[in-house]
């Protein structure tokens, strides 16, 4: 068995997977332990027992019942177990891809990566402008001065307001082979992490399903602000009255350019 150190974790996909393997779910079950105790004196004792004044009772036993949560890392490893014993469509481990390993990879192969992850480029930047908001906070009620001048000030609440777009959305999650070859695009749930997300960062190991395959000559834009502007039913009058150009600033532009994989995330885990 392996010992894993959870990062994040999908409860919800899990006891979905888990209960298609054994049609059903639970998350206690009762356990039967044996016990047994030696009485082994009776009577006047030990120093009487070795001369023969004493008795020897025996060994009684008794059972004992008790009731188990099941955890969630022990469903994970039933998961795991079973994806390893599916030799038709079980588990596939890679620590980079070739370009004959991505062929032959499809929709709904389960993978594992040894992988390194980072966030959206806007997801840090605003992570950060957080970050430097809070300490100069901190250091004006230390020295009782004003850090951040009046154009500090209107970048920071204009970077919080972004950051507050963003909040309770899925994130947008890149991961990445050393190689920089064939990256993994995943948006996590922010209730499954399992650590504080600035320790999430960083090379670990992932399970996920392809969802699907981003081609060579296409690419996926991540956290792109517009997004659900550019989605709306507009006529052609209201959008020739529209931007041009709604992408991202070039601060806040990520593209992530095929070949690469869109995947559903099931755990990351060291």
């Amino acid at each position: 068995m392996k010992l894993r150190n959870f990062l994040y974790l999908n409860t919800k996909v899990i006891e979905d997977y888990t209960a298609s393997i054994d049609g059903y779910t639970y998350d206690e079950e009762s356990q039967a332990i044996a016990t047994s105790s030696e009485n082994t004196l009776a009577g006047k004792g030990a120093i009487g027992f070795a001369s023969g004044n004493g008795s020897h009772i025996g060994k009684q036993s008794e059972e004992v019942k008790r009731s188990v949560r099941i955890s969630n890392a022990a469903k994970f490893e039933k998961l795991y177990k079973y994806l390893e014993s599916d030799e038709d469509d079980g588990l596939k481990y890679f620590e980079s891809l070739s370009d004959t390993d991505y062929d032959a990879l499809y929709r709904d192969d389960f993978l594992e990566v040894l992988v390194t992850a980072r966030f959206s480029k806007m997801k840090e930047l605003t992570d950060s402008v957080k970050k430097i908001a809070e300490l100069a906070a901190i250091f004006e009620t230390i020295t009782d001065q004003q850090i951040l001048d009046k154009n500090a000030t209107e970048a920071v609440n204009g970077f919080s307001a972004l950051g507050q777009i963003k909040s309770g959305k899925e994130i947008a999650c890149v991961f990445e082979f050393d190689d920089k070859k064939y990256p993994l695009v995943a948006y996590l749930d922010e209730s499954y992490f399992r650590c504080r997300q600035d320790s999430f960062v960083g090379q670990a190991y992932l399970l996920c399903k392809i969802v699907r395959k981003v081609p060579k000559g296409q690419s996926i834009k991540l956290d792109e602000i517009f997004d659900g502007v550019k989605k709306l039913p507009l006529n052609r009058a209201q959008r020739r009255n529209m931007p041009k150009n709604m992408d991202n600033p070039a601060e806040l532009r990520d593209v992530i350019k095929g070949p690469a994989f869109v995947v559903l995330p099931i755990a990351v885990y060291q």
